[in-house]
């Protein structure tokens, strides 16, 4: 019988890191809610890492991925996410469980806690133009193909962007895949409920107008389509 995901995770410990100083258990696993198919998410923080790193292990019937950080550079990893948007080692730090603390592991969790509530980086303009250009390009190409196929690629491209965008240029954090996903939710649910629904209308029904509207309506604020004038890396 496979060991619970915290039995793994402190076994991993144990046995392959048992100098380490502060380790955190994450997703899932952490809240005793892992399933058949879920991996472990392992944090590990000690001064004797020189620079941070992440390594994949297969053990006692489990995938563990292994975040290796000191006590700055886990933080330098915070001001990068600022940028990019996507707290994904903060948020396993603020919601994750020490399974070896040195003492320290509350002021860790506090930092984490305290960076997701600032929020990201506010994006630029240079940015926002960028994304008014490269957006309905792929529009532009979703609309005039007639093959199923190449609309259906460059659909999940917009897809993609396009919910990133909607979160970002609304001062929130954004994420990948199922954090995406949790991300929009959370952040409106009207706009997430029709998000997903103009996707179905094509996915489905094949119809393309209801996400073409979308994406227009919510760009017009900003100026909506981009493409006279535009450089990058001029």
């Amino acid at each position: 019988m496979r060991l619970s995901g915290i039995e793994a995770a402190k076994k991993f410990t144990e046995e392959k890191f048992p100098e380490s100083e502060i380790v955190f258990l994450a997703g899932s696993a952490s809240r005793g809610e892992e399933t058949a198919s879920s991996d472990l998410d392992i944090v590990i923080i000690d001064n004797s890492i020189i620079s941070s790193y992440r390594e994949s292990f297969v053990l006692y019937e489990w995938k563990i991925e292994t975040f290796f950080h000191n006590a700055t550079s886990y933080l330098n990893q915070f001001n990068k996410d600022k940028d990019t948007g996507r707290p994904i080692l903060a948020n396993m730090l603020a919601e994750g469980k020490a399974i070896r603390d040195n003492g320290k592991s509350n002021e860790i969790k506090n930092n984490a806690k305290e960076f997701i509530k600032a929020g990201p980086n506010p994006l630029s303009e240079s940015y926002i133009m960028a994304s008014r250009y490269f957006i309905f390009d792929l529009l532009d190409d979703f609309t005039d193909t007639q093959n199923h196929q190449e609309a259906l690629m460059t659909l999940n491209t917009i897809s993609l962007q396009f919910a990133d965008f909607i979160l970002r240029i609304n001062g929130q954090w954004t994420g990948r895949g199922k954090g995406l996903t949790r991300a929009l939710r959370h952040f409106d649910k009207e706009i997430y409920k029709r998000y997903f629904e103009a996707l179905d209308y094509y996915y489905i029904e094949k119809e393309k107008q209801p996400i073409i509207d979308f994406v227009n309506e919510f760009y017009a604020p900003l100026g909506g389509p981009l493409f006279n004038g535009f450089s990058q890396g001029k």
